[in-house]
């Protein structure tokens, strides 16, 4: 019996189907402008995933901006910052969800 989600509009199309795999959110933590890691060995239990949320868009003004660049595997995420592009180097903060499907 196969089981998951299926989605039709109100013409009868099928507009979402997962029926194969579903994302699983595990957790989340905060990224506070530093270079740092979060080890999880929950990540080996699939394909890990991550999704980063800024808490807001102040910098990109003049994009004097350090983003986070991270790095996923089965052990856990890890992220260093980019240099910035001026003298101001606003650090995005935010928060990291992430999880396996």
């Amino acid at each position: 019996m196969a089981a998951g989600i299926q989605c039709w509009d109100a013409s009868g199309n099928l507009v979402v189907d997962f029926t194969t795999r579903l994302a699983r959110v595990i957790g989340s933590f905060r990224c506070d402008g530093t270079n740092q890691s979060h080890p999880d060995g929950r990540l080996a239990a699939g394909t890990p995933f991550y999704a980063f949320q800024p808490e807001n868009i102040w910098g990109f003004i003049n994009m004097d901006v350090s983003r986070p660049i991270f790095a996923i595997d089965n052990n856990g995420i890890s992220w260093s910052y980019s240099p910035g592009a001026g003298g101001h180097n606003t650090k995005i903060k935010g928060t990291v969800f992430y999880g396996v499907w």
